[in-house]
């Protein structure tokens, strides 16, 4: 059953008793419920007021009229709503208010429509940008999702307004915004205030009775012939019950960017790291306006302090880095792309070789998925085989999602756990074969079972945890007794040891080493480096792109490097790490906590040991946010991190903590939250 829920009360504080104020002799209130009543695809309209006093007058007129109506919680007005959906049986609720008089019967049935055509949790015309008047808002959802937001609902704010939990959380409902062609938003029609009660008189003066149930395009044609009418309350903002909430929080304008995102990109961001679920839905920004060093600015102007993902690993100088910035510049200036090579990539070749002498040539793209994707091809093509070997993350392209086929938990241990292999052709089921880090044997057991069919051994050289005394050794002679290519993924490790890949530094050399993410702080650019029968392998199969000739990446990947290694940035990143892990040690102990750090010092991580312990990570990050930091369980170090970056973020921390241990044992964590948990690992927006 679809019930239309008015709500109405008496007390406004702009225009008191304003829902029963006559027009003609007739209560502004009867004129909206007969015009919404009027609505071909609404089942019951029914009025929802409050039990104080003050709405008594609400009550009667309903008595007086046969409305349908409850009576409910004044200051929970989720309450009330949902009490009332509740008693009449509503399976879908349509969501309007007394003080729109003028609400099209045609807009509310288009609205409806287009929530049963889109399959949405939340389905309106009043998402800004908006293109119907103020005044012609209508909002649908399910029963069930009103019960859902009613149970979860905790702090006033969320429940002083029907929708406005929906709104905070975009990450949890998926929304559709409903439009017209023509843009109409400069049209206020809905009644806040005594100037929009003459503009709504005005209209009812002219075109009731004539025509009992006038179109909202009737309205707009009359006040274009007489705009003297609407220029009475054009000067009001706007302002939809919903707003007072939203303008206590402090990032707003990033809050309707994730609204709008979530609209029009698949699952709202392109990189599942960046995704606010992860960190603390709807308190997280998701948006920059701007980045420098380690300061970022949301779309309101907040300004915090990036202790957390650093540009996901790339920003390894700091954002916006003057050398860096200054060489691609001069690409810009001087021409990023043409007909002709640039030099910079072979100059860029020349330096990877220098640095990594084993390597005697190198390819390029511009991203780390895609330059694992080409070195796997390259060992294939070698090899002429199929079967690759892997241990850890290694990206989205179907020879590593293929793993999945098999078995679905497959890449569970290998960092993110839950990914499905949809869209990853069946017949590559059995090509991809995990082993697990610092478990020679089961590499050792795959290389045994498939002899003579495995193209490539695929792995970080260190990711979590060093590597066991002869682990990489071991790796690298099974590789040679089979006949196999030793593929060193160095897309996370790179730049934070060493001025170069990770595996310097334990003298074994794979066949193929891949970079991506901190060699060009920041700007794309990826390369897979390798020995030269190997690599020579790339002429066999067919392995090209536009893009990855272009000039920025090579510039920036030069200017990148030269500096690493001049400032000796590995060893700041090192020490900086270990600061921040000691910290957290330090603030554990202090506050009783139990947590279990990990990492590399300069990827170092953290996390609650406890059954709740993403909700006290999610609490911990939603108390940064408040003092001005990003924080998370993931610390990645930058060059930009200077000391008193970590002071006050260790400062912090500690009270955070501490306030954190005495919310666990009183059993108010859950409650201290001002949204949902963040998710962990892969988990769709739904």
């Amino acid at each position: 059953m679809i019930c239309a829920i008015v709500q109405a009360r008496m007390n406004s504080t702009r225009l008191q008793g304003k829902v029963l104020r006559e027009i003609n002799g007739r209560p502004m209130l009867s004129y909206m419920l007969e015009r919404a009543s009027a609505a071909h695809n609404i089942d019951k309209v029914i009025l929802a007021t409050s039990v104080d006093p003050s709405d008594d007058p609400v009550a009667e007129f309903c008595e007086k009229n046969d409305i349908l109506y409850h009576r409910g919680s004044l200051e929970d007005v989720l309450d009330r709503y949902y009490q009332t959906a509740l008693k009449f049986k509503a399976d879908v609720i349509v969501r309007l208010t007394g003080d729109c008089p003028l609400i099209d019967p045609n807009v509310i049935d288009d609205v409806i429509a287009a929530y049963k055509r889109e399959g949405r949790d939340y389905v309106t015309n009043a998402l800004s940008p908006r293109t119907v008047p103020d005044g012609m808002d209508v909002e649908i959802f399910s029963f069930r999702n009103l019960e859902r937001v009613w149970r979860e609902a905790k702090k006033p704010s969320e429940r002083e307004h029907v929708t406005f939990y929906f709104w905070k959380n975009p990450e949890i409902f998926s929304f559709y915004k409903y439009d017209i062609e023509e843009d109409l938003s400069g049209y206020r029609l809905t009644v806040d205030y005594p100037e929009d009660f003459e503009v709504v008189k005005s209209i009812f003066n002219a075109l009731y009775p004539k025509n009992t149930l006038f179109s909202m395009e009737d309205i707009i044609d009359f006040l274009k012939k007489n705009p003297e009418v609407c220029g009475k309350n054009r000067y009001i903002e706007s302002n939809p019950g919903w707003r007072p909430a939203l303008e206590k929080d402090k990032i707003k304008n990033s809050l309707q960017m994730q609204r709008r995102g979530r609209m029009r990109i698949p699952g709202l961001t392109h990189l599942l790291s960046k995704r606010p679920e992860m960190f603390a839905p709807g308190q997280w920004p998701g948006y920059y306006s701007k980045a420098k060093g380690v300061e970022v600015w949301d779309l309101d102007g907040n300004r915090y302090i990036d202790m957390s993902i650093c540009g996901i690993g790339a920003n390894v100088l700091g954002y916006g880095d003057p050398d860096v910035d200054s060489a691609v510049m001069d690409a810009v200036k001087n021409g990023n792309s043409s007909s002709l090579n640039c030099p910079e990539e072979v100059e860029l070749a020349d330096l990877l070789c220098e640095i990594h002498p084993w390597a005697e040539m190198a390819r390029y793209a511009r991203s780390g998925g895609e330059s694992m994707a080409i070195a796997v091809r390259i060992a294939r093509a070698h090899t002429r085989r199929d079967k690759v070997a892997f241990s850890g993350y290694h990206g989205w392209h179907d020879w590593y999602l293929a793993a999945n086929l098999a078995e679905d938990k497959a890449l569970d241990g290998h960092l993110l756990p839950g990914l499905e292999p949809a869209g990853v052709p069946r017949g590559l089921k059995g090509t991809a074969l995990p082993f697990r880090y610092n478990h020679i044997e089961e590499l050792e057991a795959i290389a045994v079972k498939n002899r003579g069919e495995l193209a490539a051994i695929v792995m970080e050289p260190i990711r979590d945890h060093e590597p066991m005394p002869g682990f990489l050794e071991r790796a690298r002679e099974i590789a040679e007794e089979s006949g196999t290519v030793l593929i060193f993924d160095e897309i996370t490790a790179a730049m934070r040891l060493a001025s170069g890949g990770s595996h310097l530094l334990y003298g074994v050399a794979p066949d193929i080493a891949v970079f991506a993410k901190a060699i060009s702080n920041g700007y794309p650019m990826a390369a897979v480096i390798g020995r030269g029968e190997v690599m020579q392998s790339a002429q066999d199969t067919f392995i090209s792109s536009t893009y990855w000739t272009e000039r920025i990446g090579p510039a920036a990947a030069l200017a990148t490097i030269r500096k690493h290694k001049r400032l000796d940035v590995s060893r700041h990143l090192i020490d900086t790490g270990r600061r921040i892990q000691e910290g957290w040690a330090g603030a554990a102990k202090m506050s009783g906590l139990k947590i279990h750090i990990s990492g590399m010092a300069p990827l170092s991580h953290f996390s609650f040991e406890y059954e709740d312990g993403q909700a006290m990570m999610t609490l911990f990050t939603q108390m940064m946010l408040e003092r001005g930091f990003l924080a998370s369980g993931r610390f990645y170090a930058s060059y930009a991190h200077k000391d008193e970056h970590i002071k006050g973020y260790l400062k912090a921390a500690e009270e955070i903590f501490i306030f954190i241990a005495k919310a666990k044992k009183n059993g108010e964590v859950q409650r201290s939250l001002n949204g949902p948990v963040a998710h962990s690992g892969f988990s769709r927006l739904t």
